[in-house]
């Protein structure tokens, strides 16, 4: 609890200065999914799917994509001959291919001589991109698997911080005694490394275990690292050269990226590793083919934290502006309500509607709920199970499900995946009920249950009105990936109840969840979702598992002008980003990339494959662009987009028109 009170305290007390200093804008890269036995961790890029995978060209024949300081040693350009990174992914799984081809001559080769001497590489991630590094140049590594941390490489020898007993900051400590500790980058990755002295051939690969990683998800990402040499050890005793894929900018190696923080000490691309996570770049990881369900995805604006005040009342002017769950509403239904066995044409609800907003590590969620009130149904609370329930959910661990055991998951706090049980104006963790605590989320061996308390990760206010039914819950949530351009799930759910319906059997008498859906058919089963053994059961999606939770993209503003930038200057590789909105109705926006230009064809296929819109046809400059399509002739379905450059595939995507 220590812990989260104080990152608590410290997301909530931000005071904004009225208007936002101007955005870094991180590096957006469309990673494509893998079936993980098609990868095998050997140093050796060799399979078939690393020529469809996701790029960071470093340096190639054709330009640079780096940041680099050399430290008064001049040189026309960095000494290697090519730096590239490849990237895929698989659930809960980050495969990554780094190729260094470093120059060989007289005054630099492969060389290492430990940490900080020579040769280094630092591969770094986080599923936590609200949060910074503690910049204690420890590699952060205390905050493995979520991040943000790097891992440290040395020749053959993968690491975290070298293998050296670390100093373990406040807010990651298990329990008081947990001051220091070794790390293992065993533990959270494997790794096959080939080099070759002679050619100056460094070549690493490495399966990375991350939380997040799943169909629709994003996660931080950098590579970055050191160059030295025999000679120059013997010169200096240090590596003469520091490195970082971002921030960059576009073939210019050593000019220092603007709007970025520069270390008080001067020019230093190692700190963009080391220090800082703020330039990382966002790995958005497309759904495969085999991923069927593809989650609802909402852009939620930014907002000046002091511009809301949590009081259970939507009076600030920034709410119209907000993103919107909009499961009943007079234009219909967005929800899926199971009133087992109570006839009903509509659910119980004259309003259902949630709204949201984003600052800095936080989520503001205001949900506005206007029951019913006859005969039948009321706002009525009896405690867990018995009535009206509202769930909150939230996870930016989307590669993992929750446990399914009913209690909320609330040990996963704050990262998730867990939600929020709220009865009448008490906002809970599982009724502050006394909860068993899962193996891996133990934080000593006697750590096997305890209370967990809402107030530890959220701000909270309540109003309601039995005799309108409308019952108001507006909520400030701790998120430590809550941040421009990252991604979290989210989902809000609950059950219907009322004084006649418990008087006749002491229960609640239906459960609903805003996802999974089937757009203005709130009783229809939606299709490609799991469905619990026992049955029908809305309450199941947020109470036993988070694979259905819509992920909410945070942006600076809403709106399909909004979409992620895919970097200035000309791209260093193709890409095809996922269409936004997406599900659409029915229009919808796609975006794609070109490092040089082409004749570029872009088309939309149905399930049989047959073409049903070509969106260009045409011979496209270099650079980044974007096509709108409305589909409003075509029936509700699952579409498919391809990109094609001098009749070359680049990529196919998904997308799901929803009318």
């Amino acid at each position: 609890m220590k812990r989260q009170l104080l990152l608590l305290l410290v997301a909530l007390t931000v005071v904004a200065m009225g208007a936002f200093a101007q955005d870094y804008q991180r590096k957006v890269v469309d990673v494509p999914k893998v079936d993980p036995t098609a990868i095998t961790i050997d140093g050796v890029m060799d399979e078939a799917a690393w020529n469809t995978a996701a790029r960071a060209n470093l340096v190639t024949s054709t330009g640079f994509d780096m940041f680099a300081y050399y430290y008064g040693r001049e040189l026309a350009e960095p000494d290697f001959d090519e730096y590239v990174g490849r990237m895929l992914w698989a659930q809960d799984t980050l495969f990554v291919f780094i190729h260094i081809d470093e120059m060989v001559n007289d005054s630099t080769d492969l060389y290492w001589r430990g940490k900080w001497s020579a040769d280094q590489l630092f591969v770094s991630i986080s599923s936590r991109l609200g949060i910074d590094m503690k910049g204690w140049y420890d590699g952060n590594v205390y905050a493995a698997p979520d991040g943000p941390y790097h891992f440290l490489i040395l020749a053959d020898s993968v690491t975290l911080n070298n293998t050296e007993v670390t100093g373990i900051p406040d807010e990651f400590m298990r329990f008081p005694e947990d001051t220091q500790r070794v790390f293992q980058a065993s533990d959270v990755a494997r790794w096959g490394i080939a080099i070759n002295p002679t050619t100056g051939v460094w070549d690493v690969e490495m399966a990375i275990y991350n939380p997040h990683i799943a169909a629709g998800s994003s996660i931080g990402f950098n590579i970055g690292g050191s160059v030295g040499s025999t000679k120059g050890f013997e010169a200096d005793s240090d590596a003469y050269a520091y490195y970082t894929w971002q921030p960059s900018v576009i073939d210019s190696p050593y000019a220092q990226p603007p709007n970025v923080p520069i270390p008080s000490w001067g020019t230093d691309p190692g700190s963009y590793n080391l220090a800082t996570s703020v330039t990382w770049a966002i790995l958005q990881f497309t759904p495969g083919m085999d991923d069927l369900y593809l989650r609802r995805q909402v852009d939620v604006p930014r907002v000046a934290p002091e511009a809301i005040t949590s009081d259970g009342q939507m009076t600030e002017p920034e709410w119209t502006d907000a993103a919107t769950a909009e499961m009943a509403s007079p234009t219909g239904f967005d929800m899926f309500a199971y009133y087992y066995g109570r006839e009903l044409a509509e659910p119980d609800f004259d309003e259902l509607t949630g709204r949201l907003l984003w600052s800095k590590e936080t989520l503001y969620v205001f949900m506005h709920i206007d029951e019913i009130v006859n005969d039948s149904t009321d706002l009525y609370w009896r405690g867990k199970w018995s009535a009206d329930q509202l769930f909150i959910s939230l996870s930016n661990r989307l590669g993992i499900d929750m446990k399914g055991w009913y209690d909320g998951n609330v040990y996963a706090a704050p990262d998730g995946p867990y939600h929020f049980l709220v009865l009448a104006d008490s906002v809970t963790l599982n009724n502050t009920e006394v909860t068993g605590i899962p193996d891996e989320f133990m934080l000593t061996e006697t750590d096997t249950q305890r209370v967990f308390y809402a107030s530890d990760v959220a701000r909270s206010a309540i109003t309601i009105n039995p005799t309108t039914g409308v019952w108001d819950v507006e909520m400030a949530i701790y998120n430590p990936n809550v941040n421009l351009g990252t991604r979290i799930g989210f989902n809000v759910g609950g059950s219907v109840g009322s004084t006649y319906a418990f008087d006749a059997d002491s229960d609640a008498y239906a459960y609903w969840t805003w996802q999974p859906s089937v757009l203005d058919s709130p009783y229809a089963q939606p299709p490609n979702v799991p469905v619990p053994s026992w049955g029908t059961d809305p309450g199941s999606y947020n109470l036993a598992t988070s694979v259905t939770w819509a992920v909410l993209n945070f942006k600076a503003t809403t709106g399909p002008s909004d979409v992620s930038d895919m970097g200035t200057g000309i791209p260093a590789a193709y890409a095809l980003s996922q269409n936004y909105p997406n599900p659409f109705n029915p229009s919808t926006r796609i975006r794609f990339a070109l490092p040089q230009s082409g004749l570029v064809t872009l088309t939309v296929h149905n399930l049989l494959g047959q073409e049903v819109a070509r969106l260009a046809n045409e011979v496209r400059a270099a650079g980044s662009h974007e096509v709108s399509w409305n589909a409003k002739n075509l029936a509700t379905g699952l579409y498919f987009y391809r990109l094609k450059v001098d009749n070359r595939v680049i990529e196919t995507k998904k997308m799901v028109l929803l009318k």
